[in-house]
């Protein structure tokens, strides 16, 4: 609370508790005591200010705590989950989490960066991927059809060739980029079938709830988690992360 309320506060109880001590028995009047306060912050509007701002800054604090012992809890399935894919070294000293959608502009224009951080930071960065298909029902198409790809080792090569993609994801045009990244396409239309791939996804979701993700990109680096196209502050993280670990 801002000091000149408190101040303000005090000498209002001072001066009640002084007609008490004169052997006064006096309750304190309320409606008084409101207009006092009320006159107090009318000339001082300041105060409700400075209250506002102390309580966002408790909450986003708040907030904070409650995010990085939610990433703790689940380090294990945002690390290490067996269905998921990754780049750069499985011993990297640094692991980013990212959860996204394919349909999502922010994801699709950070994509060549994301990738190219395990070369950048010469093998010392790990990426795991998470869909996230919040978007759209193509969204998990998409989603589910690079899932597959994985299965006959091409993940990355479908993951970077739909975010490349200017089409509207439909079946056909899913399965347009599925075949341009050479895959076996009968072994791929028996593959997204599989519910073991939805399952995925739904467990994808659960995690992200459980750690208060509900965006996309958002990113999970150490106990730090965030989202939207900040590389700034990715790189930041990165950095940190290494000279610790160093």
């Amino acid at each position: 609370m801002p000091r000149s309320f408190i101040v303000a506060a005090t000498s209002l109880f001072a001066a009640t508790a002084a007609a008490c001590g004169q052997g006064q028995a006096v309750a304190p009047d309320r409606s008084a005591t409101e207009e006092i306060i009320r006159d107090y912050l009318v000339s001082h509007p300041e105060v409700i200010e400075e209250a506002l701002i102390a309580l966002q800054a408790k909450r986003d604090a708040d907030k904070t705590a409650s995010s990085r012992a939610a990433i703790g809890e689940n380090q294990a399935a945002l690390v290490s989950h067996a269905g998921d894919y990754s780049i750069g070294p499985a011993d990297a000293p640094v692991t980013v989490i990212e959860f996204f959608d394919y349909r999502c502009g922010p994801c699709r224009a950070s994509m060549e960066a994301v990738n190219a951080l395990p070369e950048r930071y010469k093998g010392q960065v790990r990426v795991v991927f998470k869909e996230f298909p919040i978007l759209s029902p193509e969204s998990a198409k998409a989603a589910i059809a690079t899932l597959a790809a994985g299965r006959q080792g091409k993940y990355v090569e479908m993951h970077q060739a739909l975010m490349r993609s200017p089409s509207d994801f439909t079946d056909d045009d899913i399965a347009a980029v599925a075949g341009s990244v050479g895959l076996d396409m009968a072994q791929w239309r028996d593959d997204i079938e599989d519910p073991a791939l939805l399952q995925h996804i739904d467990d994808n979701f659960s995690l992200a709830q459980a750690i208060g993700a509900n965006a996309t990109p958002t990113f999970v680096i150490g106990d730090v988690m965030f989202s939207g196209l900040d590389r700034q502050r990715l790189e930041t993280l990165i950095v940190d992360g290494i000279a610790r670990a160093g």
